[in-house]
């Protein structure tokens, strides 16, 4: 069953072991590079273990929270309701692909970027020509590149 998983700096205060917090919140923003500063971001990835790094990633490079969703009618409802500043999605979804989320938040005038593992062979539609892509397995500053150039943030500038 698709879930949302929503992290940020007080769900993650929330995690915690008898020893204390599961990850100090030093380590959750110690990017040296900031360009999510502040903004809610959506991210829709079918792969569990992926979406979690990303999340990680996503909270490193300054993101206050993450919306998370596995398949597209539920990201597509909470969009309804919802408003990210910036999306990261994944093309290939198993069954389906992202592009209604795509073309909802393009309607909407929110910035967005695709990850894909498919390489160079992949068919994506003319209408999205345009949209940066991360290609997995992605790093934290390959990420953080596409999410720039998405966002129209110099390098120099985060």
């Amino acid at each position: 069953m698709p879930q949302l998983i929503v992290s940020g700096p007080r769900f993650l205060a929330a995690l915690s072991t008898e020893d204390g917090p599961a990850l100090p919140k030093a380590s959750v923003k110690s990017a040296v590079s900031k360009c999510l500063n502040g903004l809610n971001v959506l991210l829709v990835e079918d792969q569990t273990l992926i979406a979690l790094d990303t999340e990680t990633m996503l909270l490193e490079l300054g993101a206050e929270t993450v919306a998370s969703f596995m398949a597209v009618d539920p990201a597509l409802t909470w969009l309804a309701s919802a408003s990210p500043d910036v999306g990261v999605l994944d093309i290939n979804l198993g069954a389906s692909a992202s592009f209604p989320i795509a073309e909802a938040l393009r309607r909407r005038l929110i910035p967005f970027i695709f990850t894909t593992g498919y390489g160079d062979t992949l068919m994506m539609p003319d209408v999205f020509a345009d949209v940066e892509i991360a290609h997995k397995p992605y790093t934290r500053e390959g990420l953080q590149q596409a999410l720039s150039v998405c966002l129209g943030i110099d390098r120099a500038d985060t």
